[in-house]
């Protein structure tokens, strides 16, 4: 039987409030300060019909500073509350050590009352396994209990001297596996954990010592002399798996108890795929790759079984069709792309009788050399050019580095209509950049969901912001408005194309034309002439200026600020609508559905939600976004 999330809240009155007054009263000081996220950057989502005592979603969210393992409860939109007796509490995270760097994460339920999280640890250049759940007691998830070792006192200088630890805790969520040495410098005792790294105060003898991520605390009695030491372990079941070199990135494969790492052996300037085995936790086999290769980002295919791997140092995506059985024999192939690959993702269409949606198969790539997304067609072998007019093949440009890439499982419906007021639906691959944004691809094109209006000339006050500006005798041009569109402007269809710049249309009165000029795009090599449709050189925009009963002159102008239309996240808003807190260096997305609604009687399309879990490394939270409606629904401290 699952667990429930939540224990049933207090009813008012005395008691109620005299136990919850002794719980905060009772919390130390140091643990309150406390917040849940110090540097998040990867993330994972457990589902129920993995395993595990959980009946609903959970996200875990990896920190980078401080080398901690966040639960969520994503239904819910709170941090997950796992304890009956105080549901209101910080969540029991898992800690791995302040001097860890962890990358990739993946939680896996070995069966229906065990959690754990296997990380890529940066720095140390191993495999972490740490539990979460080790148990489930009257129902209730229970965390490993952190053990501790006796301390041995090192009397270096032979002198007869008897330090000892008194009083020690140990607190779950923050102790981790180590070895802690304590050093004497004749005043003090230095403190340093093997995965905590040295703590930033020293121990006075005497007086009580607590760590600087709360790991442990204590206090030190008895005679040292300079050089002397104290050593001890904390354990509570973190272990490190040498794969074989530095572990670059995870991917667990659907349906089986496998990961699949990316390892990089520094020392030999070689990489390659370690298939490990969950249950067993040994590596059952390995993949090689061609030689220079260092593989770290990984997309999979669910319909054909193929891996994608992104390559950190050569040009080239390579396509793997892993042999279970024999690893070693697994199939290699090459895409060659324009740089080494910084993200990917794969996403796929199914046409379905009766719509015209064509099927596809596409690949989402992410070059370091660039800020767009390319798309390439599995089935063609080609890549999409997302404008032919502007010279180049590829995506369309973002203006800023692409931080990562995840696709949704299901289609969602597009905010953009057409000219008759219709809305279509496709996958969507979600993009953060490093401006701080998040924004979505369309999976047919790789163009940039728009949002309802799309690009236009700005609005203010209901007022569209087109000014004209009439130099020497009275002039009179108009800008046509579009019948079908009811714009003065018409933007290209892909989105990303269009940019949001500001526009000048000056009129040369020596050559009869007009110079158009914007602000990012330049000035254009083709000039305006009146009464002729107007296509700007990379075909971003159009327009017609239509000659007056009153003829042009030399310096009269058009201008407008056109918005890109682009449908785009860059804050979360809080407190009543009040507060705005900006999308600082976002980390990679990650794509997760749940069901949230009733079966029957119509509901079944609409009862299933597509979200984007952001974690926001910089400004310490994570958010949620529903991708249909494009709306932060949930923002993680």
């Amino acid at each position: 039987m699952k667990a429930a999330l939540h224990a049933r809240p207090l009813r008012p009155g005395p008691v109620a409030g005299l136990l919850l007054a002794a719980l905060i009263g009772g919390c130390n000081r140091d643990t309150l300060r406390h917040f849940a996220f110090d540097g998040p950057e990867w993330s994972d989502v457990l589902y129920p019909e993995e395993g595990g005592p959980f009946w609903t979603e959970i996200g875990f969210v990896a920190n980078t500073r401080d080398g901690t393992i966040v639960p969520l409860d994503l239904r819910h939109g709170t941090v997950l509350g796992d304890q009956y007796g105080g549901p209101f509490l910080r969540p029991r995270q898992v800690a791995t050590g302040e001097l860890r760097q962890l990358g990739q994460i993946s939680a896996w339920a070995e069966d229906e009352d065990t959690v754990k999280v296997f990380a890529a640890d940066l720095h140390f250049g191993v495999l972490v396994e740490a539990t979460y759940i080790e148990e489930v007691v009257d129902g209730e998830p229970q965390p490993p209990q952190a053990r501790l070792s006796n301390a041995t006192f090192l009397d270096n200088d032979q002198s007869g001297d008897g330090a000892e630890l008194t009083k020690v805790e140990l607190r779950r969520g923050f102790t981790t596996t180590e070895r802690w040495t304590l050093t004497f410098d004749g005043e003090a005792w230095t403190v340093e954990g093997s995965r905590s790294g040295r703590q930033g105060r020293v121990a006075t003898p005497g007086k009580r010592f607590q760590s600087d991520n709360l790991e442990v605390v204590f206090t030190v009695t008895g005679a040292a002399s300079e050089g002397d030491q104290l050593v001890f372990s904390t354990d509570t079941g973190v272990e490190e798996h040498d794969l074989g070199g530095l572990v670059m990135g995870l991917t667990e494969l659907e349906g089986e108890d496998l990961l699949l790492a990316a390892v990089w052996d520094p020392a030999a300037s070689t990489g390659h795929l370690a298939l490990f085995d969950l249950p067993t936790r040994t590596v059952v086999g390995r993949v090689r790759l061609p030689s220079g290769a260092q593989p770290w980002r990984f997309a999979t295919d669910p319909s054909t079984g193929l891996i994608y791997v992104a390559d950190a140092q050569l040009p080239s995506v390579w396509t793997v069709a892993l042999d279970r059985e024999l690893p070693e024999a697994s199939g290699v192939d090459e895409i060659s792309v324009p740089a080494p690959v910084h993200a990917l993702a794969f996403v796929a269409h199914e046409a379905e009788p009766g719509f015209e949606e064509p099927a596809y198969r596409h690949l989402f790539v992410a070059p370091a050399d660039g800020d767009r997304v390319d798309v390439y067609d599995l089935d063609s072998g080609l890549w999409l050019d997302a404008n032919p007019r502007d010279g180049l093949t590829g995506g369309v440009d973002l203006l800023s580095p692409v931080v990562g890439l995840s696709a949704s499982p299901l289609p969602i419906r597009l905010a953009q209509t057409s000219n008759f007021g219709a809305r279509s639906s496709d996958h969507v691959v979600t993009v953060s950049t490093f401006d701080g944004a998040l924004r979505a691809l369309e999976g047919a094109t790789g163009c940039v969901v728009i949002n309802t209006a799309g690009p236009s000339i700005n609005y203010e006050v209901g007022v569209v912001q087109l000014d004209f500006t009439d130099k020497g005798a009275t002039s009179n041009p108009v800008l046509s408005t579009d019948r079908a569109t009811s714009r003065q402007v018409v933007a290209h269809p892909c989105g990303g194309v269009t940019r949001g710049e500001t526009w000048t249309l000056t009129y040369d009165g020596t050559r009869g034309v007009w110079d158009a000029e914007g602000s990012i795009s330049g000035l254009q090599l083709t000039p305006v002439q009146e009464d002729v449709r107007y296509v700007t050189d990379n075909g971003s925009l159009s327009f017609l200026i239509l000659s007056g009963t009153s003829p042009s002159t030399d310096g009269d102008r058009f201008s407008f600020v056109l918005n890109d239309g682009q449908l785009r996240l860059t804050e979360a808003v809080r407190t009543l609508g009040t507060v705005a807190t900006p999308f600082e260096l976002p980390g990679p997305p990650l794509v997760y559905a749940f069901d949230a609604g009733p079966t029957g009687g119509g509901w079944d399309i609409d009862r299933t939600k597509v979200e984007a879990l952001l974690p926001v490394t910089n400004t310490d939270m994570v958010v949620s976004v529903r991708l249909q409606g494009w709306s932060v629904q949930h923002v993680f401290e």
